[in-house]
């Protein structure tokens, strides 16, 4: 149970840590070969980019479980309390569903590069592990958006609506 609780608070941070690690290193390798030895290596800068192609990705679930993906609420605040968790629940379905439809259409995708044999120019990695992190950004995505909606429906305390329902009557 510790292992499942770690990766629910750690999961996309330790990717994202170890993914920027990585940059840097070999980003810090190429300036070495290229300015101390005279000589560049074919491959960092490829590599450097599918790495941060991945963060991208993986950053989304982060963003969805830290709550500070981009949204608009000057609106929403200004509504009834009652309103607010209603339209809070509603839009964390929404994400839900999003990133569950890229999910599903993005592994159509991987299927198609994977067919197609396409390799990277550099390193010749097959495009689809590229490719991949679109698939397992949007299924954490997903995963988290779900945790969302589920933790917006739990905080929906229907006896707390009921009391703000009389409360605004009276005003």
């Amino acid at each position: 149970m510790k292992v499942i609780k770690w990766l629910d608070e750690h999961f996309e941070e330790t990717i994202l840590v170890v993914l920027l690690i990585v940059i840097a290193t070999v980003m810090l390798l190429q300036i070495f070969m290229r300015y101390i030895v005279n000589s560049s290596l074919p491959w960092p800068e490829e590599f450097a980019r599918y790495c941060y192609i991945w963060t991208a990705f993986f950053s989304v679930g982060l963003t969805i479980r830290n709550r500070t993906i981009l949204r608009v609420d000057i609106v929403t605040s200004l509504l009834p309390k009652v309103i607010q968790r209603i339209i809070e629940v509603l839009v964390q379905a929404f994400i839900t569903v999003f990133f569950g439809v890229l999910f599903y259409y993005s592994l159509s995708v991987i299927k198609m590069m994977q067919a197609s044999g396409q390799t990277s120019p550099a390193l010749r990695l097959p495009m689809y592990l590229v490719y991949l992190c679109t698939s397992l950004g949007f299924f954490v995505a997903t995963i988290r958006g779900a945790q969302a909606t589920f933790k917006a429906i739990k905080g929906y305390n229907l006896r707390s609506v009921s009391a703000e329902v009389d409360l605004e009557e009276l005003k």
